[in-house]
């Protein structure tokens, strides 16, 4: 908690809480009073959320975790299973899961005390998913791992390997059984030349999820740099059978059609796309460039708005925003 955490829940917050209860009012005062923005650019700790007004998801539960314990409100850090959101940055392809936080008793505490007391799942993406979520009680380790893991591929993203490496090692001391962490400390050493260093540590995240198609996509890359074509022909074997297309396959197919000036070709593999990743804005983005050359404005203005609903960077949403101007002013 920083100082100006502290006043805000001396003040504002105990106000709010005051009228409408510990759960509500905390989060009422979060939610309307901070005016915080949705940002995935960056992981943040709490201090520094609070200050920016803006972070991702994960973000915003240690903000509310960091107010929680301030008034002792009990809480829980929930995993929720959902379809996770793919995003490129620096020539990555990154794999973002969603967690949030319950506010009140556990589930077993509930469940075995018969209490009444309120409770409150909290989820800053859909404040109306809670009802139908299926979640997982996660600790306090593993958030700081993810906060940890999440710091090292953003200093990827800035090809700084170094803090990358160290991140990512934080992150597997904070918590040895996050298997995210031995991906991305595979790929650090990957992309600083550490070729065994990154096999065996990608060889430890498969141990620990044969199926994880992610961390199979990234040992290939290294077998077939170290020249073991065999292996790397084995192991492309078993990601064809866990997933025939891997992430933004049919965008980049799309995206070289269009530089061939095949707009048609183009929109139908972007299509294609949209039936996995509905929510990725530069995909609804380049949907709205394709038709936009097939003379098909108003769609292109529709899917430029799309791109706007569905991006989580406020740098993004800018130029989407300068883009759909440019399209609203054709049509006048």
């Amino acid at each position: 908690m920083s100082e100006a955490m502290e006043t805000f829940a001396r003040t504002t917050m105990a106000d709010r809480m005051g009228d409408r209860g510990f759960h509500t009012g905390l989060i009422e005062a979060i939610r309307e009073q901070l005016s915080i923005d949705y940002d995935k650019a960056a992981t943040q700790t709490a201090a520094s959320t609070f200050e920016a007004r803006s972070g991702n998801c994960l973000s915003l539960v240690i903000l509310t975790a960091a107010f929680a314990k301030h008034f002792d409100v009990p809480f829980q850090y929930q995993y929720v299973y959902k379809e996770g959101a793919w995003s490129r940055a620096a020539g990555l392809a990154f794999y973002s899961g969603h967690v949030n936080l319950r506010l009140g008793p556990s589930v077993l505490e509930t469940w075995l005390r018969r209490t009444t007391q309120e409770v409150l799942t909290v989820d800053f993406l859909d404040a109306s998913a809670p009802a139908r979520q299926r979640v997982r009680v996660i600790p306090e380790e593993r958030i700081v791992a993810m906060y940890l893991n999440n710091r090292a591929a953003e200093a990827m993203i800035e090809n700084d390997l170094d803090e990358a490496y160290w991140q990512a090692r934080a992150a597997l001391q904070a918590d040895p059984g996050f298997t995210s962490a031995y991906n991305t400390l595979g790929v650090v050493y990957r992309r600083h030349g550490d070729l065994p260093q990154a096999e065996r540590a990608l060889q430890r995240a498969l141990e620990r999820e044969p199926a994880n198609a992610n961390v199979l996509s990234n040992l290939i890359v290294v077998l077939e740099a170290m020249g073991r074509t065999d292996d790397a022909r084995d192991a492309r074997a078993r990601l064809v059978s866990l997933a025939p297309y891997p992430p933004f396959y049919f965008l980049d197919e799309g995206l070289a059609a269009a530089g061939r000036g095949d707009y048609e070709v183009a929109l139908g593999l972007f299509e294609r796309e949209l039936e996995r990743m509905p929510y990725d804005d530069e995909l609804h983005f380049a949907i709205a460039v394709a038709e936009l050359h097939l003379g098909q404005v108003r769609q292109a203005r529709r899917h430029v708005s799309l791109a706007i609903e569905n991006s989580t960077q406020r740098d993004r949403r800018n130029i989407y925003a300068a883009k759909l101007s440019y399209l609203e002013s054709l049509s006048n």
